[in-house]
C-alpha cells in the first residue's frame, strides 16, 4: 500500500473553438475558429502539479518530436480540443509502433463519445483535452474511415432542433448519432491521462518522447488573427508565430474571452521575435533598440495547411508559441503510450467487422480455426457493462456490478476482462459470482502499479448454466488509494 496524492482538478470549461462575428460567420471564421470559452477554467493550479525536471537536467536549445500524423483542419466546427486530443492519440499510437498511415483516428467519433459516453459538455459544442483523453482511456476511439469527420456543424437544415441559440440538444453538436457499424468498429484506448506542469513540458518531451496538449486563453493580436481589432502581422501569421500579448491586446481580447487548444511537440530557446505594441509597431527600449521576445514552443495546430503556419520550417500548419504566453495562460495534459497487440479477428461478431484487415471475417478467417464457435465446441457470446462506479476505499463491501444473461446453454469456456482505474492495484480483490460459485480472479497482487486492465480465464465456471445473473465484485482492501470500476465484459462459450 502507498500514499499517493493524485492531482486531479475539476473539469476544464469546454474549448468550443467557435468564434463567429456578431454579423454572422465569415469564410475566415470557418477556416480559423477559436473558442468563446475560458479553456483554463477548472484546471488545477499549475504550481500544485509536480515539477518533473531533474535538478541537473540539461535540455538542448532546440527540440522537435517525430511520430506525427498529418496536420488536419477542423473546418467551421468548434472542436479544436477534439483535434488536439486526436493528434496526441495519433502521436502516441505511432510512437507505440503503429504505421503513420494507419494512425488516423476519428474526430467525429471522439466528439460524440466525449458527450454521450463520458457525459462531458453535453450541451455545448466544446469539450476539453482532459475530458477527451479521459474518454479515450475509458471507451476508446475508432479509425477515421469508420466515421469520417464532417467539417460543418449541423444546422436547422439537418434537424429542426438545431436552430440557433445555446444549449441545443447534444445531437446538434455531434452531427447526429454514429452509423450502426461504428458499434462493431475496433476501439483504440490509452492507459491513463494526467495533467502536466507547464514548467515540466521539456522534461516530458525529452523523456517520454510524446506530445502535450495545451489549452489557453486566446489573444487575437498575438495570434495575428483577422478578427483582431488591433493591427496584425501577416508575415508572422504565415510563419505561425504567436507572441506574448501586450496590455491592450489583453484588454480587448478579454472583453469576450476566447480560447484555443493545440499539441506541443518541441521548442526553440533561441528564436527571437520583436515585441509589438497595440499599434503593431516595434516596442523599443530607452536607447531606441527593438525589444525581443525569446523562446518559443513548437506546436501542431488544427487550421489546415494553406494559411496559418504555411511558411513554418516544420511544415505547413505548425506554429511557434511564446514560452511566457503558455506559462501565464496555458494548462497542459497528456496521456501514456498504448500497448499495441497484433490485430486478430473477432470470431463471433456476425460478420460485422474485419478486425485484422485481411478481407475475411469470423470462421472464414484462419485466426478462427480453433475458436469454439467455428470448431463445434459451442456458441460464443459476449456480454459487457460500463458501471463507471467509484470503489469504496478500504471497504469490505466493495462495489458490485451485475449482468443478467437470458441466453441458455452449458458453459465450456469463460473469460473475464476488467477495466479498473486505481492508484495501487495491489489493494484490489476481484471476484466473479455466478450460478452459486465465487471465483477470485485477482487478489491483491501487482504492488504499487497503477490500474488493472486485464483478461482472466475462469475455468471454475465450466459446466455451469450460461443463463442467470453474473456479478462482479471489486474490493479495495487497504486505505489511501482510490479507484473506479470503469467497465467489464464476459467472453463465454456454451453448448
Amino acid at each position: 500500500m502507498r500514499s499517493l496524492a493524485k492531482l486531479v482538478g475539476p473539469l476544464v470549461v469546454a474549448a468550443a473553438c467557435v468564434g463567429p462575428s456578431d454579423e454572422g460567420p465569415t469564410p475566415y471564421d470557418d477556416e480559423f475558429p477559436v473558442s468563446e470559452d475560458n479553456v483554463n477554467a477548472g484546471a488545477p493550479d499549475n504550481d500544485s502539479l509536480p515539477d518533473d525536471n531533474k535538478a541537473d537536467a540539461q535540455y538542448p536549445a532546440k527540440f522537435e518530436l517525430g511520430d506525427q500524423s498529418p496536420v488536419k483542419s477542423q473546418g467551421s466546427r468548434g472542436v479544436c480540443s477534439i483535434f488536439a486530443s486526436t493528434a496526441l492519440v495519433e502521436n502516441l499510437y505511432i510512437k507505440a509502433g503503429m504505421p503513420v498511415e494507419q494512425a488516423d483516428f476519428s474526430e467525429q467519433y471522439l466528439q460524440w463519445a466525449a458527450k454521450n459516453l463520458n457525459g462531458s459538455f453535453k450541451n455545448t459544442e466544446g469539450s476539453s483535452s482532459e475530458a477527451n483523453l479521459r474518454t479515450v482511456v475509458k471507451f476508446g476511439t475508432i479509425k477515421e474511415a469508420d466515421w469520417p469527420y464532417e467539417s460543418a456543424p449541423w444546422t436547422a437544415s439537418n434537424d429542426p432542433a438545431c436552430t440557433g441559440g445555446e444549449s441545443l440538444p447534444t445531437k446538434c453538436y455531434t452531427n447526429g448519432e454514429p452509423p450502426a457499424a461504428v458499434a462493431m468498429a475496433a476501439k483504440y484506448k490509452l492507459p491513463t491521462t494526467r495533467w502536466v506542469n507547464t514548467n515540466s513540458m521539456k522534461a516530458h518531451l525529452t523523456t517520454k518522447k510524446t506530445g502535450v496538449n495545451v489549452g489557453m486563453t486566446f489573444f487575437y493580436q498575438s495570434w495575428n488573427h483577422r478578427r483582431s481589432t488591433l493591427p496584425v502581422d501577416a508575415e508572422l501569421w504565415r510563419r505561425g508565430i504567436v507572441t506574448y500579448p501586450n496590455a491592450k491586446d489583453k484588454e480587448v481580447s478579454l472583453e469576450k474571452r476566447a480560447g484555443h487548444a493545440i499539441q506541443i511537440i518541441g521548442w526553440d530557446d533561441d528564436l527571437e521575435v520583436t515585441m509589438r505594441d497595440e499599434n503593431g509597431a516595434p516596442v523599443k527600449d530607452a536607447q531606441g533598440n527593438e525589444r525581443k521576445e525569446k523562446g518559443f514552443w513548437l506546436f501542431k495546430n488544427s487550421w489546415g495547411t494553406a494559411s496559418f503556419g504555411a511558411d513554418h520550417p516544420t511544415g505547413p500548419g505548425y506554429g511557434w508559441l511564446s514560452y511566457k504566453y503558455v506559462a501565464e495562460y496555458g494548462s497542459a495534459v497528456t496521456a501514456e503510450l498504448p500497448q499495441l497487440a497484433p490485430a486478430r479477428e473477432v470470431c463471433d461478431d456476425a460478420g460485422m467487422a474485419d478486425e485484422d484487415g485481411d478481407g475475411k471475417t469470423n470462421c472464414a478467417d484462419t485466426d478462427c480455426a480453433m475458436a469454439p464457435s467455428c470448431s463445434g465446441q459451442g456458441t460464443a457470446r459476449n456480454f459487457s457493462a460500463t458501471p463507471n462506479q467509484s470503489i469504496p476505499d478500504n471497504s469490505p463491501a466493495g462495489v458490485t456490478s451485475t449482468i443478467d444473461v437470458a441466453d441458455t446453454g452449458t458453459l465450456t469456456d469463460v473469460k473475464l476482462t476488467v477495466d479498473i482505474t486505481h492508484t495501487y492495484r495491489g489493494d484490489l480483490k476481484v471476484t466473479l459470482v455466478h450460478a452459486g460459485a465465487e471465483s477470485i480472479v485477482f487478489n491483491a497482487t501487482g504492488g504499487s502499479a497503477d490500474d488493472l486492465k486485464q483478461t482472466f480465464a475462469v475455468p471454475a465456471l465450466n459446466g455451469k448454466a450460461l443463463a442467470g445473473a453474473w456479478t462482479l465484485k471489486v474490493v479495495d482492501t487497504a486505505a489511501q488509494d482510490l479507484g473506479v470500476l470503469n467497465s467489464w465484459s464476459l467472453e463465454t462459450v456454451a453448448r
